[in-house]
């Protein structure tokens, strides 16, 4: 089985392949923009490297969140649409159990806590036991709430993420390891799809917090001045 990593939901833009012998090919660019752009070049561009075909493909993964609101939408309409022409399952996976999972090759047996910078002094987090298993749903919480949350994981902790730093700054004198492992990795997304179930529909934006955007309110009548005369 082959599978086709994605991610493009965070801070980078990656895409990998991996088989049950491991990962064969993978391409990552850290960005914060531009990621449209970039994404399909890039898939083509490993396709080749590999070298195989899209035909050859069994199941593709993606990130789904949480991350930008644009970035979720790129990755995921891709790889959607990639899965409908290619007819092969498409698997969705948190930004945050991708990153544990990388940080699980540098810390084995270890637990993790992944948070990523949400900005407005909070982040998006979710803890990982030892052996793997979310220990939490994925929450969008304030950096000092982060830091109660790593308290209660246990000794051993490693953190991980694009926040990292800054919940072992609050932490203090606690000894905690911060893993070098703060984007999602697309090898991982792939690894992780690989051995996924089966998915029962295809994966959707996972938004921990409501868009910035608002829609516009009821339209005011214009002032009298600028009204027709009748």
């Amino acid at each position: 089985m082959i599978c086709l990593g994605i991610d493009t939901a965070l801070g980078a833009c990656s895409v990998a392949l991996a088989d049950e012998g491991g990962v064969r090919a993978r391409r990552f660019e850290l960005m914060t923009t531009g990621h449209a752009e970039a994404l399909a070049p890039m898939t083509e561009a490993l396709m080749r490297e590999a070298p195989l075909s899209f035909a050859v493909l069994n199941r593709i993964a993606v990130t789904t969140g949480p991350g930008t609101f644009t970035g979720q939408r790129i990755g995921i309409a891709f790889a959607r649409g990639l899965a409908v022409a290619l007819r092969i399952p498409c698997v969705g996976l948190t930004t945050l159990e991708v990153i544990a999972a990388a940080a699980r090759t540098e810390s084995p047996g270890r637990p993790i806590l992944v948070a990523s910078d949400a900005r407005r002094g909070e982040a998006y987090v979710q803890a990982f036991a030892a052996d793997g298993t979310a220990l939490l749903p994925p929450a969008l919480v304030a950096l000092e709430a982060a830091a109660d949350v790593a308290r209660g994981c246990g000794a051993g902790l490693v953190l991980a993420g694009t926040a990292a730093a800054a919940i072992g700054g609050i932490l203090g004198t606690a000894a905690h390891d911060i893993a070098t492992a703060d984007q999602p990795d697309a090898a991982f997304v792939a690894l992780l799809g690989l051995i996924g179930p089966e998915p029962e529909g295809p994966p959707a934006p996972l938004y921990l917090r409501p868009p910035d955007a608002k829609l516009p309110g009821p339209l005011k009548a214009p002032p009298a001045r600028f009204r027709a005369r009748t």
